[in-house]
């Protein structure tokens, strides 16, 4: 006896109107949104464990949310004589966003046969605290763009934004931006280079811009919880505390981007290429502050506390040709990163726990360091028996270390027989990768067609959830390929590629299973992505047919990939830290396209 019945509603609207007030002067208006309702009941009978259990449940949600958008722009565009042209832009933006859903959960039903229909009938009900997520965004706008003799481009514009995300004191931050071009190849003394250089354009630009996707809608409200206890004359009561402290001095998040670049076309278009050299600085960026348990604070506020520093280098270069019957283009790209945490304020390192909750600290924010630093214990491969016999080793949680067990390399003096601690940890990986580079090769010959895209990184690190790194992790998950090359009394190499293994309930598991460069990952790849090859039927066959085109093509992806892991070898070299996924699947679809 089980009942599930939804009822959705939702109803769409949008409108774009432009007035031509004169010939220089056009009005735009842009409105549009949407409302959503859902009512959801939800029935177990007694024939259900959960309506057994409760004498009849019924769940009832409501949901309400809606969304709209108004965009006032007003736009002037006029001639500047035979210098070049000037247009203008001016407006006014609004977003509403609204949700709100509402639960009530009825049991101990004296009466079955209403079903879905019958909370009245519940002789308990409860009131779920509502989940609610309004926020607004008001903007002003503007932006003037100038083009002198088609030789000199520069823009100018600035961003007014307020959020509801903030405290009224708060919510307002005003972000200009600034860009300008020279195209150098038109100038006089360029003249007689004409028959080499097409294009040759040099660009600078600074602008800025606020970021609140990491802000809560509510982030600088108190927060309370009503988990705590606290004696009154020696009597226990039950009270609410202060979980999380008001911030009403919660700001924008801003990013400032300085972009100087060179365009070029050479030959007629036969080869082109662009270049760029970036610093972006993020400040005020939101993180959850370092509170001491002393406070008694749960859940730490959230603060404009950190700087970012990411610069470097961005270079794409595309060669096009024909040859008799055969076309080609060629392009490759590369792109350089170096980031940098270069204010944490007064915070010390902040620490923070990949593995939900499995206690093995992973990642590490500290100044002069990069994003996504790995944080963990530095190894010296696996002690051997001969070192473990003379006391040349060093005791981890308790434990003696086993020959066969992880070396770990204590960051401070310490004798043969000491304590490893938490303050012998180091950084051993990052991954963020140093570089990123791309090729793409495109051939065309007669009907016949082939392409071809790879993509590849370097100098990136990647580390798993600890369940898919140990065998027996809980005594239950499965065992990987790469398990086999562990230490073992057949294979004691001190360099195998994983250590000792124990069973799930022995300590030097716990040992082996601390947060180590043994559990990070080498994720330097290169992978074709895509390689496609086509023909086109040629058209007075496709004619007959009643067709306008008609191509056969087989596709392939992930067909081949170089990897710079020789430990794992079977997870994604594309992965994200976190979750192992499988090598990436191959592919291979046979497909036509058609055309009438």
């Amino acid at each position: 006896d089980y009942v599930d019945l939804a009822d959705d509603k939702t109803f769409n609207a949008s409108l774009d109107l432009t007035w031509k007030i004169s010939k220089f002067l056009r009005y735009n208006l842009r409105t549009g949104g949407n409302i959503n309702t859902n009512e959801r009941k939800r029935w177990y009978g007694l024939e259900l464990y959960q309506g057994m259990n409760n004498q009849g449940y019924l769940a009832i949600s409501n949901l309400d949310k809606s969304n709209y958008s108004v965009e006032n722009l007003v736009m002037y565009n006029t001639k500047l004589g035979s210098w070049g042209n000037l247009d203008g832009t001016v407006g006014m933006t609004y977003e509403d966003y609204n949700f709100l859903n509402k639960n009530v959960v009825g049991t101990k039903f004296s009466v079955m046969e209403m079903r879905e229909n019958g909370m009245h009938m519940a002789g308990s009900r409860e009131y779920q605290t509502p989940i609610q997520k309004d926020y607004q965004l008001l903007s002003y706008l503007g932006r003037v763009n100038i083009n002198l003799f088609e030789k000199y481009l520069i823009t100018a514009s600035i961003r007014a934004d307020g959020s509801s995300k903030f405290a009224k004191n708060n919510r307002w931050g005003y972000f200009p931006s600034f860009s300008m071009g020279w195209r150098i190849s038109e100038e006089p003394f360029m003249k007689s280079m004409r028959h080499i250089i097409d294009n040759l354009k040099f660009r600078v630009s600074y602008g800025t811009l606020g970021n609140i996707n990491n802000v809560g809608n509510y982030d600088y409200f108190q927060n309370y919880s009503g988990t705590g206890y606290y004696s009154f004359d020696d009597t226990s009561a039950k009270v609410i505390k202060e979980s999380k402290p008001a911030n009403p001095s919660l700001s924008w998040e801003k990013v400032a981007l300085t972009d100087i670049g060179l365009d070029f076309d050479l030959w007629n278009g036969k080869l082109s290429g662009t270049a760029d050299y970036y610093i972006k600085n993020t400040s005020d960026i939101l993180l959850a502050y370092n509170v001491p348990l002393e406070t008694g604070i749960s859940n730490a506020p959230s603060q404009n506390v950190a700087k970012v520093r990411n610069r470097g280098f961005e270079f794409a270069l595309t060669h096009r040709n024909t040859i008799g019957e055969v076309s080609y283009m060629v392009s490759a790209n590369i792109a350089t990163n170096n980031n940098e945490i270069t204010d944490l304020s007064s915070s010390n390192d902040i620490i923070n726990n990949l593995e939900n909750g499995h206690g093995v600290a992973k990642y590490i924010l500290r100044e002069g360091e990069s994003i996504g630093s790995f944080y963990g214990f530095e190894s010296d491969g696996l002690y051997t028996q001969e070192e473990i016999d003379a006391g040349h080793y060093y005791t981890y949680g308790g434990v003696t270390p086993n020959a066969g067990d992880t070396k770990f390399v204590p960051q401070r003096e310490l004798d043969w027989g000491e304590e490893i601690t938490d303050s012998d940890r180091t950084i051993i990986g990052c991954e963020v990768p140093d570089f990123t580079y791309g090729i793409n090769l495109s051939v065309n010959y007669k009907n016949f067609e082939f392409s071809i895209f790879g993509q590849g990184i370097c100098g990136a690190d990647v580390a798993f959830e600890v369940y898919q790194v140990h065998p027996f992790f809980h005594g239950q998950d499965n065992p990987r390929r790469y398990h086999m090359g562990r230490w073992s009394e057949e294979n004691p190499n001190p360099h195998a590629i994983y250590p000792r293994i124990y069973t799930a309930s022995s300590p030097h598991t716990t040992y082996n299973r601390a947060f180590n460069d043994y559990h990070v990952f080498d994720a330097d790849y290169f992978r074709f992505k895509t390689m496609t090859i086509g023909y086109n039927i040629p058209r007075n066959i496709v004619s007959r047919l009643g067709m306008s085109s008609l191509k056969v093509y087989l596709t392939g992806e992930n067909l081949f990939t170089i990897r710079a892991d020789h430990k794992m070898k079977d997870f994604d070299p594309e992965a994200t830290s976190s979750t192992v996924r499988a090598l990436g699947s191959k592919s291979l679809a046979l497909g036509v396209n058609v055309s009438f």
